[in-house]
């Protein structure tokens, strides 16, 4: 906060260039003054994210106190895009300039604003004059904040500290993997989320036992429903960060009761504080015990657990999604379109065996184990991973969802106790270019995932978005912000094949040779693919994941 025009927009860019210096995601918008003969003119907007500019507003001629500025369409459009999820969605640090009277009496960005507040887990600095900031601060009092001077340089580095701190908490909070859970989330209401789960139950639930789950999440205890509007009492109610209650009806109407009655072997409801996600999904985890296959309806723990398969369900004439639901969309392993009783996905395709749930595809898995490991000193496919060796373990994840299997090396021997196809090089020593070319060769799908033997831990969730991206384009790769790519953990159509034999037949040996000469689609990493190079790396995976 500052005073009027005491410098409040300079400073927030210079702290946007200070955290984007230090790698942090920035989004948001300014609202840099114009000038005319030393009189205020009017304002531009700058999107942070992509830099784009357009006039905003213009002092209005004659313009008494209350409506002093001409506001434009274009200028309005781009802030709109600077707020909005799409842009938002990596940002660790969201600049909004400035929150002033309009917003408070609910105009301009507010409606931006107050959704970014309730969806996002990223630091939001709202610029605010001093004269407003105590009703500012009486607008959102459930929501926790700490007061800047916006031109004094001990603030940047205060915003600083605490995105640090953040990073390093989010660095250390892995993700609960919990293949035995099938989590299903809805983006709107009454597109039938407990009708499917209902549905699973009777079918799986004869030869297994299922635990069901609800999971009601909460955001403030105001009384509000999650859903909107009045609320039931149920979460204001809540004492404590979560609260869980065994079902014990199967006629009371009640979601939790039709999951009992659908054969589940027990039900319970997780009623939980959002920022308390992972602590009250931990505790249900030890009542429930361990190894139980699950059912789960929920959108929001999708942001701290990693089921087996994520399905998420909307309405088919509704585009509107919600925010949970928004929030986690690109962790979705299918997106089913329901109207309360019937769905548009054979949920005959889904399969559940020892303990573990899959969607099998139509496509081949490849494991690169070809190379040399100079850099780790022996030979990393082998390595240990706890009682297994590590390209085991990367077999381990792939069945299920991959039909065939292939290993490409040129040592059979080794790999024979796999029991999977070995796929040796055409010609040697062409590098891992020519172990692509051959396995795609051998391969009896169209659609190929491809990884190399020092991957152990795959987000199986992020591997069958890529396979669902893979239509119309030839490699799908990922690739992290400052696009640095992986082409040994990317899918590769048989359509592939041709370039990247053309790219040999002329002497070629990069994999990246052959982009040129195909449809390459690119897909944001979120988080570091981890490729163990060196025997500290390989290490660190051990601490790091137990293993």
């Amino acid at each position: 906060m500052g005073e009027k025009h005491s410098g409040k927009t300079t400073s927030a860019a210079e702290l946007a260039q200070a955290a984007r210096a230090k790698g942090f995601n920035i989004a948001g918008l300014l609202a840099p003054s114009l000038y005319d003969n030393d009189e205020l003119a009017g304002f531009d907007v700058l999107d942070l994210r992509t830099e784009a500019r357009a006039p905003l507003a213009s002092r209005r001629a004659g313009g008494g106190r209350g409506e002093p500025y001409t506001f434009t369409a274009e200028g309005l459009k781009v802030g709109r895009r600077a707020l909005s999820p799409d842009a938002t969605k990596s940002a660790e640090l969201i600049i909004f300039d400035e929150f002033g009277p309009l917003e408070i009496s609910g105009g301009g960005w507010r409606k931006e604003v107050d959704l970014l507040l309730a969806s996002t887990d990223a630091v939001i600095l709202l610029v605010v004059r001093r004269e407003l900031a105590e009703e500012v601060q009486r607008l959102y009092a459930e929501i926790r904040s700490h007061n800047f001077a916006a031109c004094e340089k001990e603030s940047a580095d205060k915003v600083i500290a605490m995105l640090e701190k953040r990073g390093r908490n989010k660095t250390g909070s892995e993700m609960i993997k919990l293949e035995g859970m099938l989590m299903i989330g809805s983006a709107g209401a009454n597109v039938g989320k407990t009708e499917l789960a209902c549905a699973l139950i009777r079918k799986f639930g004869k030869s297994t036992p299922i635990t069901g789950i609800k999971v009601t999440t909460i955001k403030a205890k105001d009384g509000q429903c999650p859903r909107g509007g009045e609320g039931c009492g149920v979460c204001s109610s809540l004492d404590g960060d979560f609260y869980i209650t065994e079902e014990t009806s199967k006629s009371s109407g009640k979601d939790t009761a039709r999951l009992l009655a659908a054969g589940a072997r027990k039900v319970f409801w997780l009623r939980v504080m959002k920022t308390h996600l992972k602590e009250g999904i931990t505790s249900l985890l030890a009542v429930v015990g361990q190894g139980e296959v699950l059912v789960c309806e929920s959108n929001s723990l999708r942001e701290v657990v990693e089921p087996g398969l994520f399905l998420i369900l909307r309405g088919g004439d509704s585009e509107a999604w919600k925010s949970s639901a928004r929030n986690v969309k690109r962790y979705a392993d299918r997106i089913v379109v329901g109207d309360g009783r019937a769905f548009d996905f054979d949920i005959e395709r889904i399969k559940l065996a020892d303990g573990k749930w899959t969607i099998p595809e139509k496509a081949t898995a490849i494991i690169m184990a070809g190379g040399g490991s100079q850099r780790m000193g022996t030979d990393k496919s082998m390595l240990p991973i706890k009682d297994k060796s590590m390209i085991e373990t990367i077999c381990e994840q792939l069945r299920g969802t991959f039909g065939e299997i292939l290993i490409s090396a040129n040592n059979v021997e080794k790999y024979a106790f796999l029991g999977l196809p070995i796929i040796k090089d055409k010609m040697r020593g062409q590098g891992p270019l020519m172990g692509i070319a051959s396995a795609l060769a051998a391969s009896e799908n169209e659609v190929n995932f491809v990884t190399a033997c020092d991957i152990p831990h795959i987000e199986m969730s992020f591997v069958r978005r890529m396979l669902v991206e893979a239509e119309g384009y030839d490699i799908v790769i990922p690739a992290d912000k400052d696009g640095k790519y992986e082409p040994l953990f990317a899918v590769y159509n048989k359509s592939a094949l041709k370039p990247i034999n053309e790219v040999l037949s002329d002497g070629g040996r990069k994999i990246s040779d052959v982009f040129a000469r195909c449809r390459v689609k690119y897909i944001e990493l979120e988080r570091d693919i981890a490729n163990l190079n060196t025997r500290a790396e390989y290490e660190e995976f051990l601490e790091k994941y137990d293993a």
